[in-house]
């Protein structure tokens, strides 16, 4: 990279917030079908896709729709929670509930799209979002100046979320599974995003590992990205039917040597 080059990025860089928000040299996110997520508006059904978040998240930021790690972070926990609690059932906006420990801008604005009490929201009813902070209380302060002071000692443990069903209390806890962070991830985003000691090297190491943690997060199924999740269980080999098979195909192989030497 040529030093000019290099100069400009750690610019873009400095001018970002802890939240990650946008990664200026990021790989190109990968083509992904997550399917939306379905909310009832006052009984009315809203589809709700990652570009609509990607475009709510880029207009609250004063930039072009951006889709980053918190947004699609918390896109798949309300995907994910929402099928766990409701399972077949379409939620009313207003009965969704959401904690996140994440407490970054893309987690934000995800959650406060979805339940429906952004900025700007249009929503005939509104659910509930709680941040939560590290000492486990609920945070009272939204500002960013006081979420980015939380987030730049940003950890795996930062990763949990409670999407919970208001009118029952039934709920689900989503944690993000350790092995999806590349190694080293949460100290280059320090010495990057917070500290602004990255080299040129650690700079660039940060920019592939963002971007593949990001590609993780759009493809992987739920099970490989949260800790409660079971994989599918594998469909038992049918046996009695194979057993079946294979008689059959004995007795009519058996039915053909007889037929062909009674007619010698």
């Amino acid at each position: 990279m040529r030093r000019e080059g290099f100069i400009v990025l750690i610019a873009a860089l400095m001018l970002c917030q802890g939240a990650l928000a946008h990664m200026p040299g990021a790989d190109p996110a990968p083509e992904a079908d997550l399917g939306p997520i379905v909310v009832l508006d006052n009984g009315v059904p809203v589809e709700i896709g990652i570009d609509d978040i990607a475009a709510y998240h880029g207009g609250l930021e004063g930039k072009e729709p951006d889709a980053c790690i918190c947004c699609v972070c918390m896109y798949r926990v309300l995907l994910a929670g929402i099928s766990e609690v409701w399972g077949d059932e379409i939620p009313e906006r207003s009965d969704i509930g959401v904690q996140s420990r994440l407490v970054s801008d893309g987690a934000l604005h995800t959650a406060w799209y979805v339940t429906g009490i952004g900025p700007g929201m249009d929503a005939g009813s509104a659910g509930r979002l709680t941040l939560v902070a590290p000492n486990g209380s609920a945070l009272t302060d939204y500002s960013t100046q006081a979420r980015m002071g939380i987030a730049k000692n940003r950890c795996l443990g930062d990763y949990r979320f409670e999407v919970t069903r208001l009118s029952t209390g039934e709920s689900a806890t989503l944690t993000l599974c350790e092995d999806l962070f590349p190694e080293g991830f949460f100290e280059l985003r320090r010495a990057v995003n917070v500290d602004k000691t990255a080299t040129e090297a650690q700079s660039a190491e940060f920019l592939e590992k963002w971007s593949f943690l990001r590609a993780d997060l759009l493809q992987k199924p739920d099970y490989e990205l949260f800790n409660e999740i079971e994989p599918p269980e594998e469909e038992e080999p049918d046996v009695l039917g194979g057993g079946v098979f294979l008689a059959l195909l004995c007795i009519t192989g058996a039915g053909i040597v007889l037929m062909g030497k009674k007619r010698r």
